[in-house]
């Protein structure tokens, strides 16, 4: 059989006693072995963050994580906020330590690799969604932003996959036709490519991108009439942005 794994203890600090690590106090003193606070802090720090008090969540957390450096919570809520005020490398260090003591936490990586996503590193990127996929394979939002990651790394095929996946389990997911009628349309397919676009174009006046996209295939058909009106639309939509902003 196997060696069973060695219980990590800690030693009381007033009357020696062994205790286990997780233990929160001394059974043979009652000293408090851990921050008497620690639940209470990560409550007033998510009630920091839901009311937009971001600087102050991020304190109470700074202060949790001195006693206990990794807590999976802490770091997990500690990498959103840095993530939203644009530290990026704090987000990531923060997740990837949450992840390190709770390695199916499938939040916490779908979370890394939209981090990684926009610090530009798509490999790793696709490596966390690819890991959410190995715990949750129905984690809808991860096959399309694991197809994203594919698709700005030149992994078309395998982009396309997921893309596909993605629709069946989210079939709102619009600009998934949209990348599908990119790839198709770099492969030369541009009867399937002009199908995505125009799916992709369903739920409004149309997509800016694939409105130019189909106007550039009806050009190429020898559809003069068909473009310019694609085009039209496309100006529409700018348009109608630019007032919605």
């Amino acid at each position: 059989m196997p060696n069973a794994s060695p219980v990590t203890t800690q030693r009381c600090t007033r009357c020696g006693r062994m205790a286990a690590a997780n233990d929160k106090f001394c059974a043979e003193c009652g000293l408090f072995l851990r921050d008497a606070y620690i639940d209470q802090r990560l409550l007033l720090a998510l009630v920091h963050e839901s009311e937009g008090r971001g600087e102050e969540a991020r304190r109470e957390l700074e202060r949790l994580l001195q006693a206990e450096p990794d807590h999976v919570l802490a770091n997990h809520l500690l990498g959103t906020l840095h993530f939203h005020q644009g530290t990026l490398d704090l987000a990531i260090a923060h997740y990837q330590r949450a992840l390190k003591h709770a390695p199916c936490f499938v939040l916490g990586y779908y979370d890394l690799g939209v981090a990684w996503y926009h610090r530009g590193n798509m490999p790793e990127a696709a490596q966390a969604f690819q890991r959410c996929l190995e715990i949750d394979p129905n984690y809808r939002a991860a096959h399309y932003r694991l197809a994203i990651a594919m698709f700005h790394s030149g992994r078309l095929e395998e982009a396309r996959e997921h893309f596909e996946q993605s629709l069946v389990l989210t079939p709102e997911y619009l600009m998934a036709h949209y990348h599908l009628g990119v790839i198709h349309e770099r492969k030369g397919d541009t009867e399937s490519a002009a199908r995505e676009f125009e799916h992709s174009c369903e739920e409004a006046i149309g997509e800016v991108s694939s409105l130019y996209h189909l106007a550039m295939i009806r050009r190429a058909q020898n559809d003069e009439a068909g473009a310019k009106e694609l085009l039209r639309r496309a100006r529409e939509f700018c348009q109608t942005q630019k007032v919605a902003q």
